[in-house]
């Protein structure tokens, strides 16, 4: 994704006629589409493992009357997929913030294809 927004960027620095302008709007466009799919792909096994998490700490209360070993087993066990889980969610929360920075490389985009060559600097 930095590869891909640094190039971006550095494509948007250059003159470019219009028909390159158009190339470079639909490459963005496939590789914004393959982000976002790889995103929606990270959203569901976070949550997958947000419901195993809660489905352990259900089952580590459950089985803490039962005896020791098991609470702790259910205990490492619920331990391991809470450090799972964070790790999941700033994987996630880094896919969100760098789709949501190619989204404004469109908006750069467009606005080059519009004519208006002020905001291409600021990116």
């Amino acid at each position: 994704m930095k590869q891909h927004e640094a190039m971006i960027k550095q494509r948007l620095e250059q003159t470019l006629s219009s028909g390159e302008l158009v190339q470079l709007a639909a490459f963005h466009a496939r590789r914004i589409a393959e982000f976002q799919h790889e995103r929606l792909v990270h959203l569901l096994v976070t949550m997958f493992f947000a419901c195993l998490l809660f489905a352990a700490v259900g089952l580590f209360f459950a089985v803490v009357p039962a005896g020791l070993l098991l609470s702790v087993l259910m205990g490492v066990l619920t331990l391991i997929l809470f450090v799972l889980e964070l790790f999941y969610i700033r994987h996630y929360y880094y896919l969100e913030n760098g789709t949501q920075r190619l989204y404004r490389l469109t908006v750069a985009i467009e606005k080059r294809r519009a004519g208006d060559r002020n905001d291409t600097v600021a990116i």
